[in-house]
């Protein structure tokens, strides 16, 4: 039950980083938009992980790094060091 909820909560994730980004709510580079598709692919991948679903894992683990590797270089960007908060 628990991985359901985190499946569906991670599906939710991702869905509004695309509405918001599709109806241009949020820059395509945010950082928002960033989180929500780091944290969505996450939880989607500890789903397909769990229903041994290989593809899609495979899909969601890509995803959350391409999310996580924006983020690190939004922070460069900005001269925030690790351990530090944004300016």
């Amino acid at each position: 039950m628990i991985v359901e909820l985190v499946g569906t909560a991670g599906a939710c994730c991702l869905l509004l980083a695309y509405f918001l980004s599709s109806t241009g709510r949020i820059a395509t580079d945010s950082t928002l938009g960033n989180l929500l598709n780091l944290a969505g692919a996450a939880m989607l991948g500890v789903n397909a992980v769990a229903h041994g679903a290989i593809p899609p894992a495979t899909l969601n683990l890509v995803w959350a790094l391409i999310a996580l590797v924006a983020l690190i270089r939004q922070r460069k960007k900005l001269g925030v060091r690790p351990g530090e908060a944004s300016k």
